[in-house]
């Protein structure tokens, strides 16, 4: 753990008391750079807190108050990610709270570990808590929780491939690279980029992080493409320089996926998305003479 990580550690070691303070908290773990020990100057601290009952704002507030927190905001509760939020500063470091009542992180783990939902925003709660420090946990929920979630199903795996394994047709890269659409490009690169990360984290069993740190993540990655963080960084290098060149750069990479799930998922028909990913388009280089004649 580097120096940052473990001052923000301590500091939140101060704030978890506060927290568990409450009889209708449950679990108080620390989460993101922190709990990972790669914090740097410019991370804050990401406390998740879990409740055996809906807490109030006030309750939240009080707690804020009794840890001295300043420039406190109280977010309302999210119904499409099932928690509350709150930041406020402590000696100078930014806090982020997310409070989530059990009952909402056990149908999160069913969702995603019993029916295989792919999610990215479920599995991301999964992928945190998966690396979370506990700061108070009487019960050992949070314990047994990071235990159910070690267990990464295949039929995630299988689920994460079937959603992401669905590259657009190559030509249409090389149309944005002969009209020198850069920007285009730029963006079509992010996505595709993302949907190789996002296959290799289903062929590796890993869930989604969330794109900060993506260096980190293809480190973890025992099946990838070779030397994939630096081809990665490559493609966006030379994109201004030889369009073209990047673009088959990129394409060589999904290729190259492709045979990877191949290899190792025998069982998933992956010929429809390949034979999308090589569709070709008819391209004029001069104006036809007409239309053709009926027979």
């Amino acid at each position: 753990m580097n120096e940052a990580s473990a001052g923000r550690l301590a500091l939140a070691r101060q704030l978890a008391p506060h927290y568990g303070a409450s009889p209708k908290v449950a679990a108080v773990a620390v989460e993101g750079s922190v709990a990972r020990g790669d914090a740097d100057r410019y991370s804050d601290i990401d406390l998740a807190v879990s409740w055996s009952v809906t807490p109030t704002e006030q309750e939240r507030g009080e707690i804020i108050k009794h840890a001295r927190g300043r420039h406190v905001q109280l977010d309302s509760y999210n119904r499409d990610e099932t928690y509350w939020s709150d930041s406020y500063e402590v000696s100078g470091v930014a806090i982020d709270v997310r409070h989530m009542e059990v009952a909402a992180t056990e149908r999160i783990l069913a969702e995603v570990l019993e029916r295989c939902d792919p999610s990215l925003p479920r599995q991301q709660h999964l992928a945190a808590l998966l690396s979370a420090l506990p700061l108070f946990d009487p019960s050992s929920v949070l314990i047994h929780w990071q235990s159910r979630v070690m267990a990464y199903p295949r039929g995630l795996s299988m689920a994460m491939i079937r959603a992401h394994l669905r590259f657009r047709p190559g030509w249409e890269l090389e149309m944005l690279a002969e009209r020198g659409e850069l920007l285009a490009l730029y963006e079509s690169f992010c996505t595709i980029e993302k949907q190789v990360l996002l296959v290799l984290m289903g062929l590796n069993r890993l869930y989604y992080p969330g794109w900060q740190r993506v260096d980190r993540l293809i480190e973890q990655m025992r099946i990838a493409p070779l030397k994939l963080a630096a081809r990665f960084k490559q493609i966006f290098g030379i994109v201004s320089i030889d369009p073209l060149a990047s673009v088959y750069q990129l394409h060589d990479l999904i290729e190259e996926t492709f045979r990877l799930v191949q290899a190792h998922l025998r069982e998933l028909d992956t010929a429809q998305a390949h034979a999308r990913f090589q569709e070709q388009r008819q391209v004029w280089e001069c104006v036809p003479d007409g239309f053709p004649e009926e027979a």
